[in-house]
């Protein structure tokens, strides 16, 4: 049964929701959470926010109503209220002795502060979050406090295990109709940059950086599983970087081959063995390689963009030779990586590019999923 204090709630007008929605930026605001109030599965959005009561309705902070200058029936005014993520909220709710009024009210006014000079910065972006294994992203936790406002997102996230060569089209396929979604975001969107989100397959996010190119502002974030979250730029306190004393490159040359073999190993050492294994016919062998190569090796902006740098430098140099008709592609790093390798291939520069995918417990363990 609804009390009479529930009965003479007044429900918001349309301006004051559209007035929290902006002044939040969409997102949670509670201090240091920042979740994404709307979430964006297959095209179906879910609204998960909650508008939260900094003095609430006979509960929680009640008793602070007259101090403030409230009365029961202004109660819904948005100056008392915050958009909020339902975890927070009930937290709020929850310890209300460890959330009093003037400190929600100034984690209201810093966080649409925050908002506001989004404004200033004139940062928006649109999102591609491309994941195609395992389960799909629910939220998306940063490492810093984000500095964009994300205004859209075009994801794929349908798990990908069909590793027949029509599944590998197939897939190809999913990633030019993603694109397309794209551009047509990027068309409705003016002065924005580009976000991408990958933890899929090697030659997928190879693919997909193909197709972005490097001509649209992009950022790209790399997963760090150790902590969970995505990550771009280093930490303050992170002081050594790949130099290019630590990148190394080796070619071998063969005679009257116009097959290019590149490896570029960051996460694990390619093996000889593993590439003769699927390329059985003479080819030209550049290899790039960092020292020490091992899971989480390259993880920051930084270290991706000086590895990018190298490779694009190393393989268009040869392509400049006019030999090659064919480059295999063979790699092992991280995803973000990948994608920042595939920004670096021009289709119109550069000759037809094989790409192919590694399983350890396969014979061979490299195969080859598509050419672009």
């Amino acid at each position: 049964m609804t009390d009479n204090n529930e009965r003479e709630r007044r429900s918001l007008r349309a301006a004051e929701n559209y007035y929290l929605w902006t002044v939040s930026g969409g997102r949670c605001s509670y201090k240091g959470c920042n979740k994404l109030l709307i979430l964006n599965e297959d095209g179906n959005l879910s609204n998960i926010a909650e508008k939260a009561h900094i003095i609430g309705h006979k509960g929680p902070r009640y008793s602070f109503a007259q101090e403030y200058g409230f009365t029961d029936e202004d109660l819904e005014n948005v100056k008392n209220l915050m958009m909020m993520c339902k975890d927070h909220h009930k937290l709020i709710d929850d310890h209300p002795d460890q959330y009093p009024p003037d400190k929600l009210f100034k984690m209201k006014r810093e966080h649409e502060e925050w908002v506001l000079s989004w404004g200033e910065l004139k940062k928006k972006s649109i999102a591609i979050i491309h994941k195609r294994m395992s389960p799909p992203i629910r939220s998306i936790e940063f490492s810093e406090t984000p500095n964009k406002l994300l205004i859209e997102a075009v994801e794929l996230q349908e798990e990908f295990s069909d590793f027949t060569p029509e599944g590998w089209q197939q897939a190809k396929n999913h990633n030019i109709a993603l694109h397309k979604q794209f551009l047509e975001c990027m068309r409705q969107h003016k002065e924005v940059d580009v976000e991408v989100f990958p933890l899929s397959q090697i030659p997928l996010l190879i693919h997909i950086g193909i197709l972005i190119s490097d001509t649209v502002p992009t950022t790209v974030y790399q997963y760090d599983r150790e902590n969970q979250v995505w990550v771009t730029n280093a930490p303050a306190d992170k002081t050594s970087y790949v130099e290019s004393s630590q990148i190394h490159s080796q070619f071998t040359s063969k005679t009257n081959t116009s097959r290019l073999v590149v490896s570029l190993s960051v996460s694990a050492l390619i093996n000889l063995q593993d590439i003769e294994d699927v390329v059985t016919y003479p080819f030209d062998l550049q290899e790039i390689k960092v020292d020490d190569p091992r899971i989480n090796r390259i993880l920051y902006r930084e270290d991706v963009i000086a590895i990018q740098s190298s490779f694009k430098y190393t393989i268009e140099s040869l392509i400049q030779s006019g030999l090659y008709t064919e480059i295999h592609l063979f790699y092992s790093g991280p995803a973000g990586l990948a994608v920042e390798i595939g920004r670096s291939i021009n289709p119109r520069m550069w000759p037809e590019v094989y790409l192919y995918h590694f399983n350890i417990r396969n014979k061979p363990r490299y195969q080859l999923a598509f050419s672009v």
